[in-house]
């Protein structure tokens, strides 16, 4: 119930639980099928599927509570009237925000991108403290990243992302975020900005 009432900021607390199940389900059937062509294959598949749900769908519950309690934390600091904050800045750190959480994410976002969101969200956390801060820091910061999540925005406009060389780029847009606005956090793996600039080219 608790969890309930966190999910209802984003999206109908009723949709919670189908929501974790779906984004069990699909963890569990993001490995290739391709394989399978006889009814006995399937049916083994499915015994495992159905075995492996509900442990899945009980971490999946876990990592929800996490998300969305970090998620309760950050969001009234971006709501909040003060002045001390930069406009630019501020826009920026919601529609990031609003990029990881919004309506449907756990069912829509790939297993592998959603158990870094925890961390993608204490990152957020960081930036939000700094910029207040030092918002000139932060802006230059933000334009560094810009031409970045431009792309990726214009991707989504076109429904681009389901491409895994854009999913992939995605991914590393978030690293590479972690990276620049909270190093200590650390990365998945190695990014930089010109390997993204080179990514972006090919793509």
């Amino acid at each position: 119930p608790k969890l309930g009432l966190l999910y209802a900021a984003i999206e109908s607390s009723e949709r919670l639980r189908e929501d974790i199940v779906g984004a069990a389900l699909k963890s569990l059937l993001q490995n290739d099928v391709c394989h399978i062509r006889e009814k006995s294959q399937f049916e083994a598949h499915f015994q495992i599927i159905s075995r492996d749900l509900f442990p899945e769908a009980g971490k999946n519950l876990s990592l929800a509570e996490t998300i969305l309690a970090s998620y309760a934390q950050i969001k009234p600091k971006l709501e909040s009237n003060r002045m001390d904050w930069a406009t630019a800045n501020l826009d920026d750190v919601k529609s990031h925000l609003r990029s990881l959480v919004h309506p449907g994410f756990l069912r829509e976002t790939e297993a592998l991108g959603l158990k870094e969101f925890p961390r993608y969200l204490k990152a957020i956390a960081l930036r939000a403290e700094r910029a207040l801060a030092d918002p000139v820091k932060d802006q230059a910061r933000m334009l560094e990243l810009k031409v970045f999540t431009d792309a990726l925005n214009r991707a989504q406009e076109k429904g681009r992302m389901k491409n895994p060389a854009w999913q992939q780029f995605r991914w590393d847009c978030e690293e590479l975020r972690v990276q620049v606005f909270a190093q200590e956090l650390g990365t998945q793996r190695q990014v930089s900005a010109k390997r993204l600039a080179k990514q972006l080219e090919s793509l």
